[in-house]
């Protein structure tokens, strides 16, 4: 296994997370603050590291709405995580997400080209329909070089793995799933971010975020 294929599988924050199992269920959902470090009213408050995501994911318009929550967040080795969704959705069962991750000292190994096409590779190891992959092009923002692209599956299997929330495993219904996704790179780092909608299974020329609508898709709370 590459380096690249090693980091995607062991982050596991892709569309296709619930296929990894969470030993950090234990982190229970709660209301996202970005600015107090005081926990006592039981909000759940971020550290720095998932603070500089959120930096990070904000200059490419990720930054999720105030009223969805932080559902999860973890940090394991040199990967940072945050997964964000509406606040009245859980992460077994969710129509959107928005996902944030940081790789530290993962620039000077590869490329962010590189790392999108892994993802998709990622994708058709699972998908049990048709993986949508658009490479959308380069851009620079702020001195941050980033690529971007649309990533789907038209027939995505809903797995959600025993944790210490969810006591047994299951499977539903296979969902469709499809997102606009950000792979970004300073001088030392990479940072994936990535929106993405669950729906019903769809066929390929039907799917709901394409070329032509996914600024209004990322403009949408």
């Amino acid at each position: 296994m590459n380096k690249i294929a090693a980091v995607i599988s062991y982050a596991g924050c892709v569309g296709i997370f619930s296929l990894f199992p969470y030993t950090a269920y234990a982190t229970f959902p709660a209301l996202v603050t970005l600015e107090s470090d005081n926990d006592a009213s039981g909000v759940l408050v971020m550290s720095s590291d998932v603070q500089r995501l959120t930096t990070v994911s904000q200059t490419f318009g990720f930054l999720p709405p105030l009223s969805w929550k932080l559902a999860f967040n973890e940090k394991r080795g040199d990967m940072t995580m945050a997964e964000f969704i509406p606040a009245n959705e859980t992460l077994n069962d969710w129509s959107s997400l928005v996902c944030m991750q940081g790789f530290k000292g993962l620039a000077e190994d590869v490329e962010p080209e590189e790392f999108l096409d892994s993802m998709a590779d990622t994708y058709k190891e699972h998908c049990q329909g048709e993986v949508i992959y658009q490479q959308l092009g380069s851009m620079k923002v702020e001195g941050y070089e980033a690529v971007h692209g649309l990533l789907g599956c038209t027939s995505m299997p809903n797995i959600h793995n025993a944790s210490a929330i969810v006591s047994e495993s299951y499977v539903t219904s296979p969902r469709g799933e499809m997102g606009y996704f950000t792979v970004i790179s300073d001088d030392e780092d990479i940072f994936l971010v990535h929106k993405s909608i669950r729906t019903a299974v769809f066929a390929a020329e039907s799917a709901p975020v394409t070329q032509n609508n996914y600024r209004e898709f990322m403009a949408e709370p």
